[in-house]
């Protein structure tokens, strides 16, 4: 399946991926880069969101990740279409921890891994643990056995505890 369909309204995207203070979050970092207000995002301010976070993109390339999303051909991004790239990116990046982007000591970014971090802790414990895990790859339609989330948990977790903090996290977001 090609993930989320954008015509399903957020209430669908709360329900089958991400939690309430995720949409919360999403639609703050989505006003943020919807300089004009206007309720979507063109190519332009796609790129903006993308080099904030990292990633080392062209307009074209905006514009082609526009049209892959957008489901009412307007060549811009609405917030629905939005959510539908970000559970794709969760998707992406659960099933290839390898693949990272960015140089690490960029503030934006680290303050984004941060918050992603906090989306991420559903419980606000400080911590990321196996439950919260399996509970998000369900989300994404993406789950995981509990040997595999261990497997991952132990490859960030330097402390040895089973549980992934926010200086672990944000040293595997960062890994190159």
């Amino acid at each position: 399946s090609s993930g989320i369909n954008a015509e399903y309204g957020e209430a669908h995207y709360m329900a089958e991926y991400f939690s309430e203070k995720q949409i919360e979050q999403f639609k703050e970092l989505f006003g943020n880069f919807d300089k004009n207000g206007d309720g979507d995002i063109s190519a332009e301010e796609l790129k903006c969101v993308l080099q904030s976070l990292g990633e080392k993109v062209k307009t074209k390339q905006c514009k082609n990740m526009i049209k892959q999303y957008d489901k009412n051909r307007t060549k811009r991004m609405e917030f629905k279409e939005f959510l539908d790239m970000m559970a794709n990116v969760f998707q992406y990046h659960l099933s290839h921890p390898e693949s990272k982007t960015g140089n690490g000591a960029d503030i934006a970014q680290n303050r984004k891994l941060e918050e992603l971090f906090d989306s991420l802790d559903v419980d606000e414990s400080g911590y990321i643990d196996e439950e919260e895990i399996i509970k998000l790859t369900e989300k994404l339609g993406e789950k995981m056995t509990i040997e595999e989330v261990r497997e991952l948990i132990g490859q960030v977790d330097k402390d040895g505890d089973g549980r992934v903090n926010k200086d672990e996290f944000k040293r595997l977001m960062s890994a190159k």
